[in-house]
């Protein structure tokens, strides 16, 4: 008898979830690389906004 639809032996975790952890490490990934662009793009560089910009400002001065 299962109650509310668990069985008495769950099915391992890792095993049906791998393909979903893979996409969303490169997906998670993708994102970080393509934010670490955007934040030096020079339309954004010199925003007040953006939270890095003191950080790129010293070091476009070296």
């Amino acid at each position: 008898m299962s109650f509310l639809g668990l069985r008495k032996w769950p099915t391992p975790f890792l095993k049906p979830m791998w393909p979903f952890m893979t996409a969303a490490a490169i997906v998670t990934y993708g994102v970080a690389q393509i934010q670490a662009k955007a934040i030096r793009s020079p339309e954004y560089a010199n925003d007040p906004r953006n939270p890095y910009a003191a950080q790129l400002a010293k070091e476009a001065h070296h």
